[in-house]
């Protein structure tokens, strides 16, 4: 039996919110207490995610969800996932506030990939990979400051479920992190690989490469329509720059998978 207490909102959005909570797990005699993130919401799907959350339980680079449970109020149903509560925030709050060094950049990227290399064996496209979804958590080696974790599923699919609804311009995901052949429908792991290679630039300069668009649509349309790729900054060093290639290829088809990239000489150096 479980028993949980609110203590604050950490997240809100559309699918629901995220709150802080204090779990007791009690039994018997014994009680375990631990401070959790839960999210909560209305929407069948979270169904889905926990399912993927149990296809990827144990692995390291992802976060993992302790705990699940239905709530049956009046005819409404609500639906809680309790996962691990990263402490220290999110990547896209740290981009904000610091310049990564070369060696972070590098270790980073490759904590980001291991979780992608455990996603893409399983068959499951993470579909909104962006900074705001990379969580940070204590870091069991001294000379880096945090471990990463991929988190929120809410977008993601299986490669049963991977291409539907195609050819019609669609807006799920983040315009900034999409890859031009999901805008069309498309959901595939090479999708993911393209949101990397766009996270890798705003780490190494904390800069968005599409920051100039007027809008969102003009930004969409770019990505459907066109072929041009993410411009890779001039100061970046030769072998993050073909890494960066390798990731931002237009063909799908083209770029390098994760288990590739983790043989790079730019992961390699980590």
């Amino acid at each position: 039996m479980a028993e949980w207490m609110k203590l604050r909102v950490l997240g809100e959005g559309s699918f629901g919110k995220v709150y802080l909570v204090l779990l007791r797990f009690t039994q018997e005699q014994n009680s375990k207490v631990s401070l959790l993130a839960m999210k909560t919401s209305s929407s069948a799907s979270m169904v889905r995610e926990k399912k993927i959350f149990d296809l990827l339980l144990g692995c390291k680079g992802i976060v993992q969800c302790h705990y699940y449970k239905i709530i049956v109020e009046g005819d409404k149903l609500t639906y809680n996932l309790f996962m691990e509560y990263a402490l220290y925030g999110s990547l896209g709050n740290l981009i904000k506030i610091e310049l990564f060094s070369d060696k972070e950049v590098v270790v980073y990227t490759h904590m980001i990939l291991k979780g992608l290399y455990c996603m893409h064996e399983k068959g499951i496209v993470h579909g909104d990979l962006k900074p705001d979804n990379i969580l940070l958590f204590h870091s069991s080696d001294r000379h880096i400051k945090y471990q990463l974790k991929i988190s929120d599923f809410g977008l993601s699919k299986t490669s049963e479920e991977a291409n539907t609804d195609l050819g019609e311009i669609k807006f799920r995901g983040t315009p900034y992190y999409m890859s031009p052949e999901s805008v069309r429908g498309f959901k595939e792991t090479p999708l993911d690989i393209w949101s990397l290679g766009c996270i890798v630039i705003e780490m190494s300069t904390g800069l968005r490469e599409w920051w100039n668009f007027e809008s969102t649509n003009q930004l969409l349309c770019k990505l459907a329509f066109s072929e041009e790729v993410p411009k890779i900054p001039d100061k970046l060093s030769y072998d993050c720059k073909d890494f960066l290639r390798k990731c931002l290829m237009n063909d799908p088809q083209q770029r390098w998978t994760a288990k590739m990239l983790l043989n790079h000489p730019f992961i390699q150096k980590k």
